[in-house]
C-alpha cells in the first residue's frame, strides 16, 4: 500500500462555514420552507508542512502573501435559504405544486437573479425572494512558490465536516436535509494583479450530516440519495443522484472511495486511492467553493413542522494539506 507521509507541525487545519440566524417559519410549499438569514464565516485554516504553510482566503481577496506566515481569516455572507434539489450544483429545481395527498408532484427551474445586489441562488416565486443555496468561495494555496500540497478532508480528529447546533432546535428539519458540496477550480493572475477562473468548477463531494433513508414527499419519491431532475420520458422526477457522496462518519462514497486523510502521531496518512479535494496547489492557488443546500427530495425535508426555529447551525470543515509527490 502506497502510504504518503509528511512531519508536520500542525497550527490548525479547520476552515469553518457558519450558517447563523436560521429561523423557521409558517410553511407555504410541500416540502418544508425555512427563511433562514445566514451568514458564513470561516476560521483558521494553516498547515505548516517542512517549508509551506497551506492557507486559505476569500475568493475576492485572492491569495495573501507577504507579511507573517500565519493562517488568515476568511469570511463570507449569505442569505436566505428554501428547500431545493440539484445533481450538480449548476442545475437547480424548486417545487412547484402539489397533488390531492399533499404531495410534490411539480418541479421548476427557478430563473436566478444575477446583478450588483443579488446574491448566489437568489429567485422570486410567488412574489417573494427565496435561495437555492448558500455559496461561499475561497482561495487555497501555499506561501512558498516551491511547495505543492495536495489537500484531503481532515478526519485526524473525528469528523471532517461537522454540523453544530447553538441554541435549543424545535426541529431536526434543517440539520437532517442539509447537503454540503465542496468544488475546485482552477484560477489565473492577471496581468493586474487580480484572478479569474480558469477552466471548469468540479463538484468533488457532497456530505450529509445524516444518512438518507426512505423516500420524500414526492409523488413519484423513490428511496435512497434523490434530486430532482429530467427523466427519460422528459418530465422532471426524482432521480437517483450521481456525484460522489459521503454522510455523518461514512468516508466512503458509493463507489467504495475514501474521502479523508488520518494522522498517525504527527504524520498525515493518506492511502494512494484516498480521493483528493484539489491536487498539487501551489502559490497561485485554486478556488474551492462550498455550496449549502436543504435538499428538497430528502426523506426529512417534509413540511409537518409549524414551529419557529431558534437555533442556529454551524458546519465546520477542515481541510489537511500534505507535500505532493
Amino acid at each position: 500500500m502506497n502510504i504518503k507521509k509528511m512531519r508536520m507541525q500542525l497550527i490548525a487545519t479547520a476552515a469553518s462555514v457558519l450558517i447563523s440566524g436560521i429561523a423557521l417559519t409558517s410553511v407555504t410549499y410541500a416540502w418544508y420552507v425555512a427563511n433562514n438569514t445566514v451568514e458564513a464565516v470561516t476560521t483558521n485554516i494553516s498547515a505548516t508542512t517542512n517549508g509551506f504553510i497551506l492557507q486559505i482566503a476569500t475568493a475576492k481577496q485572492g491569495p495573501q502573501h507577504g507579511g507573517e506566515q500565519t493562517s488568515l481569516v476568511a469570511s463570507t455572507e449569505g442569505g436566505k435559504i428554501s428547500p431545493s434539489s440539484t445533481n450538480d450544483l449548476k442545475t437547480w429545481c424548486v417545487n412547484q405544486g402539489i397533488n390531492g395527498e399533499g404531495k410534490v408532484a411539480s418541479y421548476m427551474q427557478p430563473t436566478f437573479i444575477t446583478g450588483e445586489n443579488s446574491k448566489p441562488g437568489e429567485y422570486i416565486a410567488g412574489g417573494e425572494t427565496h435561495y437555492a443555496y448558500i455559496k461561499s468561495e475561497y482561495v487555497l494555496y501555499t506561501i512558498t512558490e516551491t511547495g505543492l500540497a495536495d489537500v484531503y478532508l481532515d478526519a485526524s480528529e473525528g469528523s471532517p465536516i461537522t454540523l453544530t447546533t447553538n441554541g435549543t432546535p424545535t426541529t431536526d428539519t434543517i440539520p437532517k436535509s442539509m447537503r454540503v458540496g465542496i468544488t475546485i477550480q482552477n484560477i489565473k493572475k492577471n496581468a493586474d494583479g487580480t484572478y479569474s477562473d480558469d477552466g471548469n468548477e468540479e463538484l468533488k463531494v457532497v456530505y450529509a450530516p445524516y444518512e438518507e433513508t426512505g423516500k420524500g414527499n414526492d409523488a413519484e419519491g423513490i428511496d435512497g440519495w434523490t434530486y430532482i431532475g429530467t427523466a427519460d420520458d422528459g418530465k422532471l422526477k426524482p432521480l437517483t443522484v450521481t456525484y460522489p457522496y459521503i454522510y455523518a462518519t461514512h468516508y466512503t462514497d458509493q463507489k467504495n472511495r475514501n474521502w479523508v486523510a488520518t494522522k498517525n502521531g504527527n504524520d498525515y496518512d493518506a492511502t494512494s486511492d484516498t480521493q483528493k479535494i484539489a491536487s498539487s496547489v501551489g502559490y497561485n492557488g485554486v478556488k474551492m467553493r462550498v455550496y449549502i443546500w436543504m435538499e428538497g427530495t430528502d426523506a426529512d425535508c417534509i413540511n409537518n413542522e409549524a414551529a419557529e426555529d431558534p437555533a442556529t447551525y454551524n458546519v465546520n470543515v477542515k481541510l489537511a494539506g500534505i507535500s505532493a509527490e
